[in-house]
């Protein structure tokens, strides 16, 4: 039964609107004062940013796809329809259906749409949850500064949940020299927390990182940093890692930080030493001489000072077998060469031997958290405050070393030093050029500790500077004290820089290429060695080597819909019925083994030159330049996979266009969207429990499978939801999954499976452009890689010694 609704009129209108947003606030106005909630039910765009219709509904409208599900839908008809007309340069309002087949609400509570904040209201929200306001008392706010509004505490909830996910953290990391330490007592889960800092060349302490873990386990500590190494360039290892005598901590920095300078805490063993050994010794005066021996030991500079330090210090404790034992066993006898002087000099460690940062950054976080029981939304929230914290007082340093004249720096020693160099370093040269004076330094009396150990010149090196009267050259002083800024930084200390072998190795990979894959490789070695020829603007580093921090707790990215043409409704879609639990028949091949190469492809053979309104999908020749003003899909895809490239598809872009392209990539035609859903969501369902153990939010991954409606563009809650159903694709067909993005491309592997299970390893490849739309890419050659899934890499399931795969959580 259809209910017309009395005032018809209210909607029927020739008035200009000159914003979308001026003709939605009418329209939300005028049914608010009938009784009704009036949503956007779908646009229609010409480019990302340019939206020229919006179909209006009830928001009663539409119906269940679960029968049994609770509902609010009633499939009410009222439709309006908006459209931007150029003549007028504003919007038109044109109404369809006139009538609701309800009656009107008495009131808006209730109606998801209605309760929703405006921007003020949510900049408020934002700010009173900052001040740590609690929901229930932000919400009598919004009632007294808006009397319309019809917001609910539930409404709060889920907006500060959605504001904590959107959190990002904004200091770069400079991890010369990482300490990290674990602590208890900061939440009420009662799990133990890492928290990793770093030092700036001003001498001051950064967070890093932070991870909540079950255990203190050798494999809980390699996931966080995994997902450490993966957030900071391949090429930078951190050169000192300092923490104490956790041996799980240190197996894990051995693993995962193999070539990088491993110290122990010296307070650390100093303190464990004094608790051990206090009671043990007697009388005072033994202890007094047992503390002086021990600190020789540890300060020992030359391994002779050590022998002999050594042997005093057995001969004081021949009374006190057990205490020697101990210091021999814990320490000396594994790990002398990690807090001992004598090997620890021999290393640059930028004067850090200690973890106190991080035990400060301890106290100072549970300063902030006022209790041992907070949750977990409270706790990101205080991380956010220390971190900003931090930064503001990082850049206040650097800029003070930048602009601020300092007379003690007046001498020509420092001229080139002075305005690039931290000021903390110059003051310890200051200081070595002052004890210069007191003898004549030579390398031999120097001790050379100021090079060894913070990479500063020594002594020794001031003759030649005084003696000439030439200042000290800005190379020789380490690159860690000429770090002034938060940009992402390039180590290349471990790196080989001879080109010969890698140049043999390249004629090598060269000669065993096709035709197509030689162009590629001239084409840019033609760009490298002549820029002038270079039509790609490449990065100076590839996007996801960004030293920015990685959030893996971050919502995952989604796209949707992007039309290539300004058309009305998607023309060549297929209308045939689709058994999917058949496999597809399509253009390119009947019965397709995963194991084996694609047949062919399922696109037409389209003229460029046309217009591709109504084509499903069309080629893009890479050896023609496009057409001036025309943002190719090549520039939408990283660079650095440029040369490799031999084949971009693109799809129709309704909202299936991630679905449409895996369809591609896996042979069938780009109109088997329907099948790709239904096989994902087959996957989802057989291992549910698994995966619901693995994605933050199961149920919206289900949501964004279940679309099977033909002939019309699938709604945002319906696009594909990365990075959980790049996992989905890989596990459903046995595949590698490639997913390009310029904010960071990442491959996945299937979970259940390993590569012995597969003949041939196929590789799917396709790309995100446009920031809301999905490509087929084909990429041929040794291409790079992108970094893998931290998702597959928390749980991949690992090989157990009976045959059998288990299942790894984090």
């Amino acid at each position: 039964m259809v209910k017309k609704m009395e005032n018809i009129s209210e909607f029927s209108t020739d008035q200009v609107f000159r914003s979308r947003g001026d003709l939605m606030m009418w329209v939300q106005n005028v049914a608010r004062s009938q009784g009704y909630v009036i949503v956007t039910k779908r646009s229609k765009a010409i480019t990302k940013d340019f939206i020229y219709k919006i179909v209006l509904g009830c928001d009663l409208g539409g119906v269940a796809r679960n029968k049994d599900a609770q509902t609010k839908k009633i499939n009410c008809p009222f439709k309006l329809i908006g459209n931007y007309l150029k003549a007028h340069d504003g919007w038109k309002l044109r109404v369809v259906r006139n009538e609701h087949n309800h009656e009107p609400s008495m009131y808006m509570e209730g109606h998801p749409f209605a309760m929703r904040f405006s921007d003020k209201e949510a900049r408020l929200v934002q700010d009173l949850t900052e001040l740590d306001v609690k929901p229930r008392n932000i919400l009598p706010t919004l009632k007294a500064q808006n009397q319309n509004n019809v917001s609910s505490l539930r409404t709060i909830y889920n907006f500060v949940q959605k504001l904590g996910r959107s959190r990002r953290e904004d200091v770069a990391s400079i991890p010369y020299v990482v300490l990290m330490d674990a602590t208890y007592k900061t939440n009420k889960y009662n799990l133990p927390f890492l928290e990793i800092v770093g030092v700036t060349s001003t001498n001051k302490t950064f967070s890093i990182a932070f991870a909540f873990m079950h255990n203190e386990k050798t494999s809980n500590y390699i996931w966080p940093l995994t997902c450490l190494k993966l957030t900071i360039n391949d090429s930078f290892c951190p050169r000192v890692i300092v923490t104490d005598r956790d041996l799980a901590l240190m197996k894990a920095c051995g693993d995962v930080f193999p070539q990088s300078n491993h110290l122990l805490c010296r307070w650390h063993i100093f303190n464990d030493i004094t608790k051990h050994c206090r009671q043990r010794i007697k009388p005072q005066k033994t202890w007094n001489s047992f503390h002086l021996k021990w600190t020789k030991l540890v300060e020992s500079p030359t391994l002779n000072a050590y022998m002999q330090n050594y042997a005093d210090l057995q001969t004081l404790l021949f009374e006190h077998a057990d205490v020697f034992d101990y210091l021999y066993t814990v320490w000396l006898g594994k790990y002398a060469e990690r807090f001992v002087s004598l090997w620890t000099d021999k290393h640059v460690s930028f004067g850090n031997s200690t973890t106190n940062r991080v035990e400060s950054q301890h106290a100072k976080l549970k300063k902030h958290l006022e209790s041992g029981k907070c949750d977990l939304d409270k706790f990101i929230r205080v991380i956010e405050k220390v971190v900003q914290s931090q930064e503001t007082t990082i850049k206040e340093t650097f800029t003070r070393c930048i602009i601020t004249y300092m007379p003690r720096f007046k001498d020509q020693i420092f001229e080139v030093l002075r305005k690039r160099v931290s000021v903390h370093a110059m003051d310890k040269i200051l200081e070595e050029l002052h004890r210069s004076k007191r003898f004549v330094p030579t390398p031999e009396n120097c001790g050379c500790q100021l090079r060894t150990c913070f990479g500063l010149p020594c002594a020794h090196e001031f003759v030649m500077y005084v003696g000439t009267g030439s200042p000290i050259p800005l190379d020789s002083v380490d690159a860690f004290w000429r770090k002034l800024d938060l940009t992402p930084s390039i180590s290349v200390e471990y790196g080989d820089l001879n080109v010969d072998h890698r140049m043999q190795r390249f004629k090598e990979i060269y000669n065993i290429q096709p035709d197509h894959i030689k162009y590629n490789y001239l084409r840019r070695m033609e760009e490298i060695t002549d820029p002038s020829t270079n039509l790609i603007n490449e990065p100076s580093e590839p996007p996801w080597y960004s030293s920015s921090f990685m959030d893996l707790n971050d919502d995952p990215a989604r796209h949707s819909s992007f039309v290539m043409g300004s058309y009305e409704e998607p023309i060549g879609q297929c209308s045939y019925n689709i058994n999917l639990n058949e496999e597809p028949i399509c253009q390119c091949s009947y019965n397709i083994d995963l194991n084996d190469e694609p047949l062919g492809q399922c696109s037409y053979q389209t003229d460029m030159n046309e217009d591709p309104i109504g084509q499903c999908s069309y080629k893009i020749d890479l050896n023609e330049e496009p057409p001036l003003g025309h943002n190719s899909l090549l520039d939408e895809i990283p660079s650095i996979f440029h040369p490799y490239i031999t084949h971009i598809q693109n799809v129709l872009g309704d909202g299936n266009c991630g679905f449409r392209s895996v369809a591609v990539c896996l042979g069938y035609g780009e109109d088997q969207w329907l099948y790709i859903r239904q096989q994902l969501l087959d996957e989802l369902f057989c291992s549910y429990d698994d995966y619901t153990r693995f994605f933050v939010g199961c149920d919206e991954v289900v949501t964004s499978l279940s679309f099977f409606t033909k002939n019309e563009s699938a709604p945002t809650e319906h696009w594909m939801l990365m990075p959980e159903t790049g996992i989905l694709i890989a596990n459903r067909f046995g595949v590698i999954v490639q997913f390009l993005t310029t904010e960071g491309p990442i491959t996945f592997f299937p979970l259940w499976r390993g590569p012995r299970e597969f003949q041939n390893h196929r590789v799917l490849t396709f790309a995100l452009v446009y920031t809301n739309h999905c490509v087929m890419v084909q990429l041929e050659g040794e291409y790079p890689m992108p970094p893998i899934a931290a998702l597959w890499i928390r749980n991949k399931a690992r090989q157990q010694p009976n045959g059998k795969l288990c299942i790894s959580h984090g």
